[in-house]
């Protein structure tokens, strides 16, 4: 009995250890796509399509993933708390954001769709620092920390006390987090009019791509859109990562489809 017993432990070591692994320690993101803001003229068009498709993308990716639609403020908030109370010591955590961004006192906000901005006092009453929601996120002991903000849109809120679109501003991040914007720093891009932004498609082609490490997944994304813009786009790319961290570790981490059945053969 006990033979047995220790010849089962070491079959179930064994297929542990030879089992696909997508990190050290558990995955989780949040997902937010706004786009129907009152003061706009129009809801942006690409938000919630790109917030839908990377949330399925990360879905196969292993990641718990929580995905926001048209937010207010509140409910922002509640989003965030439900993040934190996930994250564990080691988990790799990841933030998605499309929306409308506005920088205050060299920080970057996003913002709620139902934001009352008249004066850059509003910005850091009604937005959320991604700093902030950075530091936060580190504090409750996540490894790795992974932001893709894409807001760098020109908005309705800072021509109300702006001359010029700002943009976003530098992060200030902890150790072991990789930020990247849709567009460079101090710039905004208008929506290209379809469905889905250039960022994301680009974003979503080499997230797919096994073995490959965030920061090269990341530096090809900004490659495809600055060729693809013609240089009129460039994501800007932050990252203090202290370890390695794939997306799609390979490809024996994905569900693959069983083959399709062979044809019987003919009859004699």
């Amino acid at each position: 009995m006990h033979i047995c017993f220790a010849l089962l432990l070491t079959l179930i070591f064994a297929v542990a250890s030879t089992a696909p692994s997508f990190a050290a320690g558990d995955r989780f993101a949040l997902v937010i796509g706004n786009a129907k803001y009152p003061d706009a003229d129009a809801p942006l068009k690409e938000p919630i399509n790109d917030a839908r498709d990377v949330a399925d993308e990360l879905k196969r990716d292993g990641f718990n993933v929580d995905i926001g639609e048209n937010l207010t403020g509140e409910q922002m908030r509640h989003a965030f708390e439900r993040l934190y109370g996930k994250i564990k010591p080691g988990s790799v955590v990841l933030l998605f954001f499309s929306g409308y961004g506005i920088q205050s006192s060299r920080q970057s906000y996003m913002i709620p769709i139902d934001a009352q901005i008249w004066s850059e006092a509003d910005v850091r009453r009604d937005g959320f620092s991604l700093e902030t929601v950075l530091g936060e996120i580190n504090s409750r002991g996540a490894g790795v920390k992974i932001a893709l903000i894409d807001a760098s849109r020109r908005n309705p809120f800072e021509r109300r006390f702006r001359s010029f679109s700002a943009g976003l501003a530098p992060v200030i991040a902890p150790n072991g987090t990789l930020v990247m914007y849709s567009a460079a720093l101090s710039s905004v891009i208008s929506d290209n009019g379809s469905d889905h932004s250039l960022f994301v498609r680009e974003l979503l082609k080499e997230i797919r791509t096994p073995d490959l490490m965030a920061e090269e997944t990341l530096n090809r994304t900004r490659v495809g859109v600055t060729r693809a813009s013609r240089s009129e786009q460039v994501p800007w790319i932050s990252s203090s990562l202290a370890e390695d961290f794939s997306f799609v570790p390979g490809s024996a981490a994905r569900p693959q489809s069983p083959p399709p059945p062979e044809p019987p053969p003919p009859p004699p």
